[in-house]
């Protein structure tokens, strides 16, 4: 059946995802962005349309035998691991963005594959085109978690693996915080706004679990049981959530920190800002290679990030081209005014941590 789902992102973009939907899975097409759902949504930034279409490649130039360009427009067959798919994009810079994606069934051999393929990976290349037009807009849409307390921001920014989740899952149960994303938020000069992806999931660990690496095969299936019955939805209100930002934390977990000096605050320099804003921005670029959010799939190529530098080879003055340098000046816009801090934390994740990161706030953001 046919469906549209509407989104709205604090006022500053509207899409559409536009679906031919399996019956009884209609949440899960919605678990990256439940927050974002409205019922209506007037003139959206992006559209996505998954299923068949007939595309409109002539006149392109031709890249690497396969990309399809021209002016605002990009189209081409692709495949990596178990995914095979036909993507369609017009309105890369000028007007709405329309993606046209069909998946190819041929790839999707195991029973599974033909679920999980058409449920996630539209949303996983969603999340990057959205990405993209958020900073046309003057916004980074950056691979931090932030929480926030009487409309302050603190921002922590690592890697996978360095706690990011598990510290906001603390700040919410133990320090009456606001949790504005444990994977990612968006950044403007003056506000953290926040940006809840798969908001459901962390409700669960936060109700739940002591900590992400509990999250393992049994609850996933618990969650997913648990989910598909109505019993974890969205907040309502999460998905409106800001806060002036306050301070940075880079955070890192450590092998040598000596036994008795369980977590380890350094200030950074205002001269180091530069560094800081590289470092960001490559955290930001790894997760295009960290399978899209689906390692499961195969993919590790990043093929939006292949598909946006294909078009830059064509037009090297275009909004796509300078991606990577107009974030950087957002970045550097909303971290100029703020303390910096590195981090680093024992390899083993327990609440002390979280007190002693707690404490440091207090006292000096």
């Amino acid at each position: 059946m046919r469906q549209v789902l509407n989104y709205n992102i604090h006022d500053i973009l509207r899409f559409q995802i536009r679906s031919d939907m399996i019956p009884g899975f209609k949440s899960l097409h919605n678990l990256r962005f439940s927050c974002f759902e409205t019922q209506q949504v007037e003139r959206p930034d992006i559209v996505l349309n998954t299923g068949g279409f007939t595309p409109e490649n002539k006149n392109c130039y031709l890249v690497d035998h396969k990309y399809h360009i021209r002016d605002n427009y990009f189209y081409c067959r692709d495949s990596e691991g178990k995914v095979g798919w036909e993507v369609e994009i017009t309105g890369l810079e000028q007007g709405d963005t329309v993606i046209n994606l069909c998946l190819s069934k041929r790839f999707q051999k195991q029973p599974a594959d033909l679920l999980r393929i058409p449920l996630f990976f539209p949303q996983a290349l969603l999340l990057r085109v959205i990405e993209h037009r958020l900073s046309t807009k003057g916004y980074l849409l950056t691979h931090s978690a932030a929480v926030s307390k009487d409309d302050q921001a603190y921002l922590l920014s690592g890697r996978a693996g360095s706690f990011k989740t598990s510290l906001c899952m603390d700040f919410v149960r133990r320090g009456g915080f606001t949790c504005l994303g444990d994977d990612r938020v968006i950044l403007s000069q003056d506000r953290v706004f926040g940006f809840p992806v798969n908001y459901a999931i962390f409700d669960f660990m936060v109700k739940r679990l002591p900590d992400e690496t509990r999250f393992g095969l049994p609850k996933q299936v618990q969650f997913a049981a648990g989910y598909l019955r109505g019993k974890y939805g969205k907040d309502p209100g999460n998905g409106a959530q800001s806060g002036k930002p306050k301070a940075l934390l880079l955070v890192t977990r450590s092998r040598g920190l000596p036994a008795d000096k369980r977590v380890n605050f350094e200030s950074l320099p205002r001269s180091a800002l530069e560094e800081i804003v590289a470092s960001i921005l490559t955290s930001n670029r790894l997760e295009d290679f960290s399978g899209m959010g689906m390692p499961g799939f195969g993919i590790s190529s990043a093929p939006f990030l292949r598909y946006m530098l294909a078009y830059s080879f064509v037009f090297p003055d275009s909004l796509v081209a300078t991606w990577e340098r107009d974030m950087a000046t957002i970045l550097r816009n909303t971290l100029e005014n703020i303390p910096v801090y590195r981090v680093e934390i024992p390899p083993e994740y327990d609440p002390d941590i979280f007190n002693q990161i707690h404490r440091f706030i207090e006292r000096n953001c």
